[in-house]
């Protein structure tokens, strides 16, 4: 999500790295700082416990089909809603692990409305993909402490809190890494609760504490069902935005399935009738992102100037996968490609189904 203010990306990079994927797979050679009267031994324990069933946990996920409806909304200073975000969607895993989404539910964002720009990667990260690539050989990356014991309900819990032992440099490196705190079941030893955030932040880039709640599906795993986020983000410049996050997961069933994806057109049986991209027009007020091109040495040489359009086609992700310049000097057809191939897009649906888009992005190059 981008502040049109001061730039605001993923903000929801967090909360779904969390409910979905399984939130750290930490093992008993992860550094600990043993508290509250519990060994490092007892520690590591039920740490390497845990992780055994976040890694089933992440297995099981990969055998249910799952709604998830998510909302997020900009708060103003009166308390009143002034962007609106909502997707109802359905969610299929295959065999091999590939996520598929149909969306029910998706009426026009109005967070553009309230100076706030919900992204392509929000839009990713929004389907439980875990972009924090916390694996088994990542977990030295992490500290863990033991805080010690809390009852939730019916539930008593172990209580642990996370944090990075270097934090990456958002220059160098677009890896994120969690902080914040894990509730474990003392009898089970499942994560039943998560809150945090994923770091690292900048001065133009905050994220919100996202609070995840689980329960138990089958009598077997613990999925998570509702995450939940009020916070103001505060930016170094001064200016700040009230992101409240609302999202809830359910109709859990064991689906487990070889999906095929097809294009709008095709029959059941997989053969295209009409597979391609549906027309679009011109792009230019519909990109999330559309970066200027960059003038190169021989453009500024040859003093080149004037207007020129690219047709690209945008896949399923809202990403431009085709950019071709249709006229001007080669010189400019060649830098404003390249400027396509990095705008991103908002996924388009017809009739609930995430289509392919064509189109043109137009560029009044200046030198």
């Amino acid at each position: 999500m981008k502040n049109q203010f001061s730039a605001l990306r993923t903000f929801f990079v967090a909360s779904f790295a969390l409910v979905l994927i399984g939130l750290i797979t930490f093992t008993a050679s992860a550094q600990s700082e043993p508290t509250g009267g519990m060994s490092a031994a007892e520690t590591d324990r039920i740490i390497k416990a845990f992780t055994n069933k976040e890694i089933q946990f992440r297995r099981a996920l990969n055998q249910y089909s799952f709604k998830r409806d998510a909302l997020f909304q900009s708060i103003g200073m009166g308390g009143q809603i002034t962007g609106e975000y909502h997707r109802v969607s359905m969610f299929t895993f295959d065999d091999s692990g590939n996520r598929y989404e149909k969306i029910s539910f998706f009426p026009m964002s109005t967070m553009d409305a309230a100076g706030v720009t919900v992204t392509n990667e929000d839009i990713d990260d929004l389907g439980g993909i875990n972009p924090f690539a916390l694996e088994p050989d990542k977990i030295d990356r992490y500290t863990f402490r033991y805080a010690g014991k809390e009852k939730i309900d019916e539930l008593n819990l172990y209580v642990f809190d996370v944090a990075p032992k270097v934090m990456p440099d958002a220059k160098k490196t677009k890896e994120r890494l969690f902080m914040g705190r894990v509730w474990v079941d003392d009898q089970d030893l499942f994560i039943v609760k998560t809150r945090g955030k994923g770091l690292p932040e900048t001065k133009t880039n905050k994220f919100p504490n996202v609070e995840t709640y689980r329960e138990q599906i089958d009598g077997r795993y613990w999925f998570p069902t509702y995450s939940y986020a009020d916070e103001e983000l505060i930016f170094d410049n001064g200016n700040s935005i009230h992101i409240r996050v609302k999202v809830k997961y359910t109709d859990f069933a064991p689906a487990r399935a070889t999906l095929k994806v097809t294009e709008i057109g095709e029959d059941e049986g997989g053969t295209a009738r009409d597979a391609k991209p549906i027309e679009g027009g011109n792009l230019n007020s519909k990109a999330l992102s559309l970066p200027a091109p960059k003038l190169s040495e021989e453009a500024k040489r040859q003093k080149q100037s004037g207007k020129i359009t690219v047709r690209v086609i945008v896949d399923e992700n809202g990403k431009v996968v085709s950019a071709v310049a249709q006229n001007g000097p080669a010189v400019l057809r060649q830098i404003a490609e390249e400027a396509a191939r990095q705008a991103t897009f908002a996924p388009t649906t017809q009739d609930g189904i995430v289509v392919r888009v064509m189109g043109d992005l137009v560029y009044d190059i200046r030198n």
